[in-house]
């Protein structure tokens, strides 16, 4: 295998710029986060590490290698197109051929760029916080509801949940990505359907349960809402996050995209909401005879497909409870199913092929027309 191995760096013998090997790895979808005098350093696409970056690429040859001894792929660029982008030896060489005056600055100066947009995350106090989680111990209104919900006591102690006297709200702490800050709370009112967060809750720049769930290996649970990531802990899955809400933010994208190489979408879904005459989201599609462009929107499923959008080099599954429904009696989300339900549809997970070849959006659109 070494012999093998060096032979083919030997053999290939064309000289390439920098940014031109660099730009044919970005379009392979390699993450590329560091650099020596001769070669780039990247996370090996073959086998999808994400603790240590094994792929290694010669800066001028182009030649590459995985160090890592259960994988051991190496090649050239030719080799390396064909091999992710399934494409023909011409076809290798014409992208090749098409970063070949590409320029860009150093990998050293945008990973030092990268690092300088890095959010910081301001701590929040924790007395409040750990009042609030006191009070719920001293109620029964409060654990009433949380049990209405489906959560034990086990799971309200574990997330430490509390609760608001004052405001009449259940409150759950949210952390920074290291799980060492407390960055503010989400709250949620018992008696109607109203939220309330601590102020500047960073929830753009970080994932609920971020923290807690990426020590749980490569794949990875998505929800929308904190108490839906509770309940599929509950169920047997830790390694779950909650985006609260439908936006997907850059933050989002690149956490993700280093942590974890399985997706597995769990959103809510939603009946289609009406259609908007003046959608901003839907402002590029042609109008009806009515001037009207918007079909109308699912928020949870729109959430999926922005995910499976923006992570196009993940493996991305969508949970199914079977092979003809996505979620059983009409449930909307998480926490209209029981435990044993929320782990039938995430055992029972499909690829993001299968699920769109289902058809549901088509046939949404079609009851709705």
């Amino acid at each position: 295998m070494g012999y093998q191995r060096r032979d083919e760096w030997e053999r290939d013998t064309e000289v390439y710029s920098p940014a031109q090997v660099e730009a044919v790895a970005n379009y392979c979808g390699i993450e590329i986060v560091g650099e020596t005098n001769t070669h780039l350093q990247g996370y090996c696409p073959f086998h999808h590490n994400t603790d240590s970056p094994a792929f290694v690429i010669d800066k001028t040859k182009g030649l590459w290698t995985c160090f890592n001894p259960s994988c051991g792929n190496s090649g050239n660029l030719e080799k390396l197109l064909r091999g992710l982008k399934g494409l023909n030896y011409f076809e290798a060489t014409r992208i090749i051929l098409k970063y070949k005056n590409h320029k860009a600055e150093s990998v050293a100066a945008r990973l030092a760029a990268i690092r300088e947009e890095t959010p910081e995350f301001v701590a929040f106090p924790s007395e409040p916080v750990t009042r609030m989680i006191n009070d719920l111990w001293e109620h029964d209104r409060p654990r009433q509801y949380l049990h209405s919900r489906g959560l034990n006591d086990d799971t309200i102690r574990y997330f430490g949940v509390g609760y608001s006297v004052k405001r009449d709200m259940t409150i759950v702490p949210m952390h920074d990505p290291t799980g060492t800050i407390l960055v503010g709370f989400i709250g949620r009112a018992i008696e109607d359907k109203i939220f309330k967060n601590s102020d500047n809750l960073p929830k753009s720049k970080t994932a609920w349960n971020f923290h807690r769930a990426k020590r749980h290996g490569d794949t990875v649970v998505i929800v929308e809402s904190s108490f839906d990531a509770m309940r599929v802990f509950q169920a047997g899955y830790p390694n779950v996050i909650a985006l609260l809400g439908g936006h997907l933010s850059q933050h989002h994208i690149e956490q993700l995209n280093k942590t974890f190489s399985t997706i597995i979408i769990m959103t809510d879904f939603d009946k289609r909401g009406r259609p908007k005459p003046n959608c901003r989201r839907c402002a590029h599609l042609p109008a009806d005879r009515y001037g009207v462009r918007c079909t109308g929107h699912r928020p949870g499923r729109d959430l999926g497909w922005s995910i499976v959008n923006a992570l196009p080099n993940k493996r991305v599954m969508w949970a199914a409870y079977d092979d003809t429904c996505v979620y059983p009696h009409d449930a909307k989300d998480v926490g209209d199913m029981t435990d044993e339900e929320i782990r039938q549809c995430l055992k029972n997970a499909i690829s993001n092929f299968e699920y769109t070849n289902w058809g549901i959006e088509d046939a949404d659109l079609m009851l709705a027309s």
